[in-house]
């Protein structure tokens, strides 16, 4: 899962100062900076990510698949169903793994994905990824070239009150 924060070195911090997350690395677009910070608690390269973004907010969920058979034919059977895809399928460098981007009802991003590398916490080092290369965001070419369309989608709205919770 990834979340959007106004404040991503500090909330970084706090996972990894709180609860004892480590860094896996970041993404970086230029002379922008660092965007995106891929944090572990295992030996996944990533579990959480944090995203700059214009305020807190979901960013999206991943769901893993089994392998690259199921992924496809998840990917496929969501296709099929008219779902809107936003981006892949694909394989992304950070990570090292397939992802297929897609929308659900609520205009919110669920990703499948597969393959997410195992890091050796022995002798691994946070690596950096510049988005200016198209190869980082997706080394397979597969998937359409990211854009500003699909940032934006993920930013997702401010919680607009929808639940309220009950007095106790």
């Amino acid at each position: 899962m990834l979340m959007n924060s106004p404040a991503p070195q500090a909330t970084v911090a706090w996972y990894i100062g709180h609860l004892g997350f480590r860094l896996s690395g970041t993404m970086c677009v230029g002379d922008r900076g660092e965007v995106m910070w891929f944090v572990r608690c295992n030996t996944f390269h990533h579990g959480f990510g944090i995203v700059r973004g214009p305020h807190a907010a979901f960013h999206h969920a991943s769901f893993g698949m089994r392998g690259i058979g199921e992924f496809m034919c998840g990917t496929g059977r969501m296709r099929r169903l008219g779902i809107e895809r936003l981006w892949g399928p694909g394989r992304h460098r950070a990570g090292d793994n397939a992802f297929s981007y897609f929308l659900d009802r609520a205009g919110s991003t669920v990703d499948y994905t597969t393959e997410l590398e195992i890091v050796d916490e022995g002798i691994w080092h946070p690596h950096i990824f510049g988005l200016r290369d198209p190869a980082n965001a997706d080394r397979w070419g597969t998937a359409d070239e990211l854009d500003g369309f699909i940032a934006a989608t993920s930013h997702n709205d401010v919680d607009p009150g929808l639940f309220t919770a009950p007095p106790v």
